[in-house]
C-alpha cells in the first residue's frame, strides 16, 4: 500500500539487477484520491539526486507537480558494482525502469507523465523520448544535445586518441586486475581559471562543482571523478540526428548566456526536431545558472508550466500558431 505525504518521500525501485533511490516530490495539500501530472527528471553529468534535482523537484512540486529525481545505477545511493559511471546506455535504462515504477503508483497521471532532461540528460532522455511514447512530452534545459560535438570540437587529435588510449587500457587492465582508474573527467583539479571569461562553461562548472555551492562539502555522497572508462562512451551520446523522428511535443529552454556551449547544441536539435516543438531563452542566464539560481529556475520551471498546459488544450495555443 502507498503511503506517501506532501514534500520529499524516499523511494527505491529497480532498474535491472539493482535497487536505485529516488526521491519523490509530492505538492503541498497531497491527495492520495487524486491523480496528479508527474514529471521524471535527470540531471547533469555525475550528478546525484540531491543536487539540482531537489531544487526543481522542490519548485516544482511547489506548482503541482509530481516530480521523481532519483540516483542513477552506482551514483549516490543507488546500488550499483562500477561507481560514478557516466554511461548515458545505462542511464537510458535506468530512465525508462524509473517510468514503469511512476506509473505503479495511483498518484500519477499517465496521460499527464512528462520528462525534463537538464545538462548531459538532455540527449539521454531525447533517446529515451524518441521510443518511448509513455512520456507525453519532455524539454531539456541547458540540454548538451550532441556530446560527440561538444567533445572533438574541443579537442584535438592526438588527445583524442590518447584519451581513448587511455581508456582502452584502463578497461583491459580492469579485466585483467578487477581495479578500475579513477580520473577528473572534466578537468576540474587542474582547471587554468585565468583567460576564462564569467560565461565560459568551464569556469562556471568548477564555480559550482569544486565549491559548497554544488560540491562535495555540501554533497558528501557526490563525487565529481569517474571511471577512465567514461572516455569509450561519452561521445557517443549524440541525440540531434534522431530529433526529426521524436514525434513528441518538445521544450528546448536554454540561458543567454550559454553560447559558448548549450545553447546552440539546443538550436540545432531544435531546428531538427519534430513538431509540435517550441523554444526558449531566458535571458541573462549561462549554462551553470539554470541549475541552482532562483531568478533563472523560476523563469524556466514558469515555461515549462505553461508548455504542459499548452499540450493539454491539444496544441491549440503555442503550437498551431
Amino acid at each position: 500500500m502507498e503511503i506517501f505525504k506532501a514534500g520529499k518521500n524516499n523511494v527505491t525501485f529497480k532498474s535491472n539487477e539493482y535497487q536505485l533511490a529516488g526521491h519523490l516530490y509530492l505538492p503541498i495539500g497531497f491527495d492520495a484520491s487524486k491523480k496528479y501530472p508527474t514529471i521524471i527528471y535527470s540531471g547533469p553529468m555525475t550528478q546525484i539526486k540531491e543536487q539540482v534535482g531537489a531544487i526543481y523537484g522542490r519548485k516544482l512540486a511547489a506548482k503541482g507537480f509530481v516530480t521523481l529525481a532519483f540516483d542513477h545505477v552506482g551514483f549516490g545511493e543507488s546500488e550499483g558494482r562500477i561507481r560514478n559511471y557516466e554511461n548515458p546506455n545505462y542511464k537510458m535504462e535506468n530512465i525508462r525502469d524509473a517510468i514503469s515504477f511512476l506509473r505503479t503508483l495511483s498518484l500519477v497521471d499517465r496521460d499527464k507523465l512528462y520528462a525534463l532532461g537538464i545538462c548531459a540528460s538532455g540527449a539521454t532522455m531525447a533517446m529515451v523520448t524518441m521510443t518511448d511514447k509513455r512520456i507525453k512530452a519532455f524539454a531539456t534545459i541547458s540540454g548538451y544535445m550532441d556530446q560527440t560535438q561538444a567533445f572533438y570540437n574541443n579537442t584535438p587529435r592526438e588527445q583524442v586518441v590518447d584519451l581513448m588510449t587511455m581508456a582502452n587500457e584502463t578497461r583491459q587492465n580492469a579485466y585483467e586486475t578487477g581495479e578500475l582508474d579513477y580520473m577528473d573527467v572534466m578537468g576540474m583539479d587542474n582547471l587554468e581559471l585565468d583567460g576564462l571569461d564569467e560565461h565560459n562553461v568551464m569556469r562556471n562548472a568548477y564555480d559550482y562543482y569544486m565549491t559548497e555551492r554544488g560540491g562535495v562539502k555540501t554533497y558528501p555522497r557526490y563525487e565529481y571523478k569517474n571511471p577512465a572508462l567514461f572516455f569509450e562512451i561519452y561521445p557517443q551520446n549524440n541525440s540531434i540526428p534522431f530529433a526529426r523522428y521524436l514525434y513528441t511535443p518538445y521544450l528546448g529552454l536554454y540561458g543567454e548566456n550559454a553560447l559558448q556551449d548549450t545553447a546552440p547544441l539546443t538550436l540545432e536539435f531544435y531546428n531538427e526536431a519534430s513538431e509540435p516543438k517550441e523554444l526558449f531563452e531566458i535571458k541573462g542566464a549561462s549554462h551553470v545558472d539554470l541549475y541552482d539560481k532562483d531568478e533563472y529556475v523560476d523563469q524556466a520551471i514558469d515555461r515549462l508550466i505553461i508548455f504542459t498546459i499548452n499540450i493539454d488544450n491539444k496544441f491549440l495555443t503555442v503550437f498551431l500558431r
